[in-house]
């Protein structure tokens, strides 16, 4: 259980569900299916070596992503996707900072950027230089991750002076239809800023600015599944046809990955915590006071928002074959144990 706030104004009502240990099913899709995959998608670790302060509670970052990695390495996962702004500012310092992180993923692994990682006042000027930058010879890029496809999409667009960036959508039309399920991934989100960050958040900066044809020309390419970044909070919705996920900030509350596990039944998405009580307590904490989104998180917090997990269940109990229990509704076996800190 999450516990209250330590420090400032504390909240009164009963304490929201988010486990400080295991891992919480966000959803579970009827699609897409596979074999057994289970991909680890981490998104806004925001990672420097020397600031401290904010709701992304700075001086945790490296020691968030180190946390993620050695998960995705005990749990033997089938591939890893960096849903972008790996770095604080886009410095040099935090981008060799992020490298030496970086090399340590498990393969394959897709890296993806983010608002926060290039644009004119950044070591890298845009998603090209920051995929060579990862080996990758462009966006986007498919990747095979266990029987899935993985799409990774470049949604930064640093000539728009906006954070919520764009996608060329020519570009996805493109995009190889494969047999094997097909997941694509972003930064910036795809579907509409849920309910109440859409009342504090501008639209502008935190949504692609062409999220209509984005989603066409991937449910064209036959992809089923899109997990997004950047806003930093775990939401599961669909939009045109589209399955999407949108993915927390291991930066800030609740600080935490994703692990996807497809299987015949379906996909599941669990947010898997990278802190136990008293880091839950210090990012809490920070997210609270925080001038745009503070209340707003303070709000779905006390309304009981991780006790609505999973918020969609479409899948359906497997046909009991030669007297053997249906498959896992999710892969308690990949969960990782309790945390510290």
């Amino acid at each position: 259980m999450f516990p209250e706030p330590s420090t400032g104004q504390r909240d009164t009502g009963g304490r929201p569900a988010f486990p400080a240990s295991g891992g919480a099913p966000l959803s579970r899709f009827a699609r897409p299916r596979g074999s057994g995959t289970t991909i680890a998608l981490v998104s806004d670790s925001h990672l420097t070596p020397t600031a401290r302060g904010s709701m992304k509670v700075f001086h945790r970052t490296k020691q968030r992503f180190q946390m993620a990695i050695a998960d995705a390495h005990r749990l033997d996962v089938d591939g890893v996707v960096v849903a972008g702004d790996i770095t604080k500012d886009g410095r040099a310092d935090e981008f060799r900072l992020a490298d030496t992180l970086v090399e340590t993923l498990p393969e394959p692994t897709v890296v993806l950027p983010g608002n926060h990682d290039v644009g004119p006042q950044r070591l890298l000027s845009d998603g090209a230089a920051f995929g060579r930058r990862y080996g990758h010879n462009g966006y986007p890029v498919t990747t095979a991750m266990g029987s899935a496809t993985v799409h990774g999409v470049d949604s930064t667009s640093p000539a728009t002076n906006h954070d919520g960036g764009a996608t060329a959508a020519p570009e996805l039309a493109e995009l190889t239809t494969q047999s094997r399920p097909q997941i694509a991934v972003m930064h910036q989100p795809l579907a509409p800023i849920p309910a109440p960050f859409d009342s504090v958040l501008p639209e502008t900066d935190y949504r692609v600015h062409n999220p209509k044809a984005t989603a066409d020309a991937l449910v064209e390419a036959g992809v089923e599944l899109v997990v997004t970044g950047h806003l930093h909070w775990p939401f599961a919705t669909t939009y045109r046809g589209l399955n999407v996920v949108g993915a927390p900030g291991c930066s800030t509350f609740p600080p935490s990955y994703l692990l996807l596990h497809i299987d015949a039944r379906g996909t599941t998405v669990t947010v898997v915590p990278l802190a136990g009580e008293e880091g839950l307590t210090e990012a809490y904490d920070s997210a609270v006071n925080d001038h745009d989104r503070g209340a707003v998180i303070r709000s779905v917090v006390q309304d009981g928002y991780f006790r609505s997990f999973p918020q969609i269940d479409k899948q359906r109990p497997s046909s009991r074959q030669s007297g053997q229990s249906p498959t896992p509704t999710e892969p308690t076996s990949q969960t990782p144990s309790g945390r510290s800190g």
